[in-house]
């Protein structure tokens, strides 16, 4: 479980299909076995070593985020699981992505924050509302508003101010660029209990 705060960005420094080697950021030991989310996918570390660490990302995995078009020098953003005891400063992130949506628009503001406006299939709308949560590329963020769209897909945007802009690799996307989603689990939970009760 995770917290949508993003410690650093990591540099991808190999990849060879679903093996991927990151640049190690951490202060603390890593240890086999831990999880660690990448732009908010969850893997698990399968080998240390000086100054990186390995993980294996499956086929599913890859078909359900954007890391297949992950490549050498690509950043990642990275967070450790939480901890009992500790602060929730996002919301509460699975590491499990349920979609990718496509960056529409990402513009500044002359308040200096910045305005990301994603494209999303229909079948998540239900899960996004306006002030809720969701995560993008790991980051927690606010939802602003959500538009249908003729096509019945969904705009969502969401604003981020200048320190998280700059403190992931958000700053790095571009129009058209393909980012990790994982909705809200409360909002995901209460929708399919309701559907179920109605069927």
């Amino acid at each position: 479980m995770f917290s949508g705060i993003v410690e650093w960005v990591a540099k991808i420094l190999h990849r060879d299909g679903g093996h991927f080697t990151v640049q190690n950021i951490f202060q603390e030991p890593l240890v086999l076995g831990q999880s660690i989310a990448h732009d908010g996918a969850c893997m698990t570390i399968t080998d240390i070593q000086d100054g990186a660490y390995s993980f294996f990302v499956m086929e599913e995995s890859l078909s359900k985020t954007q890391l297949w078009l992950k490549k050498n020098g690509d950043l990642l953003n990275v967070e450790r699981s939480l901890q009992f005891g500790q602060r929730v400063d996002g919301h509460m992130v699975t590491g499990h992505i349920d979609i990718t949506g496509q960056v529409v628009s990402f513009d500044v503001r002359s308040d200096g924050s910045w305005d990301l406006i994603i494209l999303l299939s229909p079948h998540y709308r239900d899960y996004i509302l306006p002030k809720g949560s969701i995560a993008i590329n790991g980051v927690s963020l606010t939802v602003v508003d959500t538009y249908p769209t003729e096509q019945w897909n969904t705009l969502v945007k969401v604003c981020l101010i200048p320190y998280t802009f700059a403190s992931t690799n958000l700053w790095w996307i571009q129009p058209w660029d393909s980012v990790n989603i994982e909705c809200d689990m409360m909002a995901k939970y209460i929708v399919t209990t309701v559907k179920n009760i109605q069927s």
